[in-house]
C-alpha cells in the first residue's frame, strides 16, 4: 500500500456514506451460525517462523519506509508470534505488517482470519487481511478505520494509475477491541466476495465497478497494522492521528489464518 494509494483512499472514502442495512444484518447472528463458525476453526501460527528478507518463506515480516506517513515505518520487530497468534503491533513511530512469502500468489482463492482488533484511535488502520499485486496496480481491502468503522474497497489499474473503482463502508463505530471472522473471496477478473463472520457482507462483479474496471491478476494476502499521519493523508478520513507515549502499544491479534485455492 504505497503513499499514491493511501491518498486517493483518503479522498474517495471522505464522500462515502456509511451503509447501515448492511451493518444491521451482519449484526444479526444465530447460535446455529455461531456453532458453524465454532467448529470450523483456523489454523493457527504455530510452526510459523517470520525472518526478515525471507521472502522464500511462507511468510514474511515487512521493514520498509514512507516519509510522508509522518515517520511511521514499518518495523520487523513489531510482526511476532505469540502463542500461536499473529500480533501486530503499533508503537510511537513504528507499524506492522506480514506478507504471504514464497508462491502464495492465487487467481481463485479463499482467504480467512480470525482476528481480535486492537484498542481503536483516530489515524489507526487495522488491515486484518487485503490482497494485492504490485505489478498490475490491484488490490482488495479489509480496513478498520480510526473509529469510523469497517471499509471495503475494490482497487484496480486504470489508465496505468491504481484507482478504487468500488468503496462501501460497514459496521459502523468504534471496533475497538471486537473479534471478527473476515474472509475474501477472489475469482480473477468475475468477482470478490467479502464475508463477515461466516455471512456474505457484499459481493462486487465488474458492472458494480466505476468503468468496468476489475481486478484480474493472482494476488497474495497481507496482515497490516499502520498509522495514516503525515501531510499524504487527509485527516477526514481516518481522524487525526495523536503521537502516543513512548512506552504505549496497540495491539492486533490475528488467531488463525486460511488460505483455500478454489481452482482445485
Amino acid at each position: 500500500m504505497n503513499s499514491t494509494r493511501r491518498k486517493l483512499l483518503a479522498f474517495l472514502a471522505a464522500s462515502t456514506a456509511m451503509q447501515l442495512s448492511v451493518a444491521r444484518a451482519l449484526a444479526q447472528s444465530t447460535p446455529a451460525a455461531d456453532a458453524e463458525l465454532a467448529a470450523d476453526k483456523l489454523p493457527d501460527w504455530s510452526g510459523v517462523k517470520l525472518q526478515l528478507w525471507k521472502y522464500g518463506n511462507p511468510f514474511v515480516p515487512s521493514q520498509w519506509s514512507e516519509p510522508k506517513l509522518g515517520g511511521y515505518d514499518w518495523k520487523a520487530e513489531n510482526a511476532k508470534i505469540v502463542d500461536g497468534a499473529l500480533q501486530l503491533t503499533v508503537s510511537e513511530k513504528a507499524s506492522a505488517e506480514v506478507i504471504a512469502g514464497g508462491k502464495s500468489e492465487r487467481s481463485s482463492a479463499r482467504w480467512e482470519v480470525d482476528v481480535t482488533l486492537p484498542t481503536m484511535k483516530p489515524g489507526l488502520i487495522a488491515a486484518p487481511l487485503w490482497t494485492f499485486n504490485k505489478k498490475a496496480n490491484e488490490e482488495i481491502d479489509f480496513e478498520i478505520v480510526g473509529t469510523k468503522g469497517l471499509q471495503l474497497t475494490v482497487w484496480a489499474n486504470v489508465d496505468n494509475h491504481h484507482k478504487a473503482v468500488w468503496v462501501k463502508w460497514i459496521l459502523p463505530g468504534d471496533l475497538s477491541g471486537k473479534r471478527y471472522r473476515f474472509g475474501l473471496e477472489y475469482e480473477a477478473g468475475k468477482r470478490v466476495v467479502f464475508f463477515v463472520d461466516g455471512k456474505e457482507a457484499a459481493v462486487v462483479t465488474p458492472a458494480d465497478a466505476t468503468g468496468g474496471a476489475f481486478p484480474s491478476k493472482p494476488m497474495k494476502p497481507y496482515f497490516d497494522l499502520w498509522v495514516a499521519a503525515g501531510a499524504v493523508m487527509d485527516p477526514r478520513w481516518a481522524g487525526k492521528w495523536e503521537p502516543m507515549a513512548a512506552s504505549d502499544r496497540l495491539v492486533m491479534t490475528i488467531h488463525g489464518y486460511r488460505q483455500t485455492d478454489l481452482s482445485q
